[in-house]
C-alpha cells in the first residue's frame, strides 16, 4: 500500500509573499480599471469618467485585499465601537479574491462600491445609522429596510452605467457581470428605450429591486430585495441589542423624500427623481412575511408603534439648535474615546458588486 502523499502546509513567510504577490496582482488590476474609468464618454453628459476620478478622488480611507471575502467587493461604512483613537467612520472598500479572476469584475465592482462612499460621504441621514457611535439619533427599523433598499438601487444602477461606458475599452465587463441584479445590457436596453438618462435611471432602479433569482444556495427563486431586507433587519437586530445592552441613549427617526434623493444624489443624476414628495420614495414596496414578522418583533423591542409619528432627522437636529452640515462633519470626525475596556469591534457594510449569485438558467 502506497503511503498518500500529505499536501505541505505554507510556513508563515510563504503565506506573506503569496498575499504580497496577490496585492500586486490587485494594484496591476486597479491601474487598468483606472484606464478604463478615465476613457469614459457619455453620449449625453461627455467626460463622464473624469468627473467619477475627481469625486472619489481620496474619498476611501483604503482599498485593501480580504483573503477570506467570497464576494467580489465590500463597501464598510461604521465601526462599532471604534477603538480609542480610531474613527467611527470607516470609509474602506475591500476586495474578494474574487476581484482577481478578471479586471472587468473588478471593474464593476470599484465602481459599485465607490458610489456607496460617495453616498456616504454627503448623505446625512447615512450617518443616523445604529452602527455609528457618533450618532445617537437612528433610523427606525422600517427605514434602515428602506434605506439598504435605495443605497443598492443607486450603486447598482449606476455601476451598470458607468460600466455600459467601458464597454468600449473592456467588452468582456457584459459578461462579467451577467450576475449582477442589474446587468450591463439590462441597463443598455433600459436607456434605448427611455426618454433621458434620468428616466433610464428611475427605469432601472425598479428593475433592480424586482430582479427574480436565487440569491442563497439551495434557495427558492426570490426577488432581490427580499434579501436586501433579510440582511438589513439581521444587521439592525445585531447591533440594537449591542446598544441596549450598553444603555446607548437612542432617538429613532423616520425617513423623507429629502432623504432619499439626498442618497440618489451620490453622483450623475439622482436615480430616484427630483420630487420628494413623492410618497413611493419612503414606502417599501413589498415586504414578505418573514421580513414583516421580523419587522414587527424589533419594533416592538425598541416601543415603536407607529413609524409615521417619529421625527425626522430635519427637526431632530432644529430642536438641537444644529444643521445637517454640522451633523455629518461631526459624525465623519468622530474619534473613538479612551475606554477601560476597548469592546468587540463590529463593521457595518454595504455588500459587494457580486454578493449575490446570478439567477438560475
Amino acid at each position: 500500500m502506497v503511503d498518500p502523499v500529505k499536501k505541505a502546509v505554507p510556513n508563515e513567510q510563504e503565506l506573506r509573499a503569496k498575499e504580497e504577490a496577490q496585492r500586486a496582482k490587485l494594484g496591476r488590476h486597479l491601474k487598468a480599471v483606472d484606464g478604463w474609468i478615465a476613457n469614459m464618454q457619455d453620449p449625453q453628459l461627455g467626460s463622464v469618467g473624469d468627473a467619477f476620478r475627481r469625486a472619489t478622488q481620496n474619498i476611501v480611507s483604503g482599498e485593501d485585499l480580504d483573503f477570506k471575502l467570497k464576494s467580489s467587493a465590500v463597501y464598510y461604512s461604521f465601526r462599532y465601537l471604534a477603538n480609542p483613537g480610531q474613527t467611527s467612520f470607516n470609509n474602506a472598500v475591500l476586495y474578494g479574491m474574487e476581484a482577481l479572476d478578471s479586471r472587468e469584475r473588478l471593474l464593476g465592482a470599484r465602481t459599485h462600491e465607490f458610489i456607496h462612499a460617495l453616498q456616504y460621504r454627503s448623505a446625512a441621514i447615512l450617518h443616523a445609522d445604529p452602527y455609528n457611535e457618533a450618532s445617537d439619533i437612528i433610523v427606525s427599523p422600517y427605514d434602515y429596510i428602506l434605506r439598504k433598499e435605495r443605497l443598492e438601487q443607486d450603486a447598482y444602477v449606476k455601476g451598470a452605467w458607468l460600466c455600459s461606458l467601458a464597454t468600449q475599452d473592456a467588452p468582456a465587463v457584459v459578461d462579467a457581470m451577467k450576475g449582477s441584479p442589474l446587468p450591463i445590457d439590462t441597463f443598455q436596453d433600459i436607456r434605448a428605450q427611455s426618454t433621458s438618462l434620468q428616466d433610464a435611471f428611475t427605469k432601472a432602479a425598479r428593475d433592480t429591486r424586482n430582479l427574480l433569482g436565487v440569491w442563497k444556495k439551495d434557495a427558492e427563486k426570490t426577488v432581490i430585495a427580499d434579501e436586501w431586507h433579510a440582511r438589513a433587519l439581521e444587521e439592525y437586530e445585531k447591533i440594537i441589542q449591542l446598544r441596549l445592552d450598553a444603555d446607548d441613549p437612542i432617538t429613532c427617526i423616520r425617513m423623507t423624500g429629502e432623504d432619499v434623493l439626498e442618497i440618489g444624489n451620490s453622483f450623475g443624476p439622482n436615480t430616484f427623481g427630483t420630487n420628494a414628495a413623492d410618497p413611493t420614495l419612503t414606502t417599501i414596496e413589498n415586504l414578505s412575511p418573514e421580513n414583516a414578522k421580523k419587522l414587527a418583533e424589533i419594533n416592538a423591542k425598541l416601543g415603536i408603534i407607529d413609524r409615521d409619528q417619529l421625527p425626522t432627522l430635519e427637526s431632530t437636529l432644529h430642536a438641537r439648535g444644529t444643521t445637517r452640515a454640522a451633523y455629518l462633519h461631526a459624525s465623519q470626525k468622530h474619534i473613538g474615546p479612551p475606554r477601560p475596556e476597548a469592546g468587540a469591534e463590529n463593521d457595518n457594510h454595504v455588500d459587494g458588486t457580486t454578493a449575490f449569485k446570478p439567477p438560475a438558467p
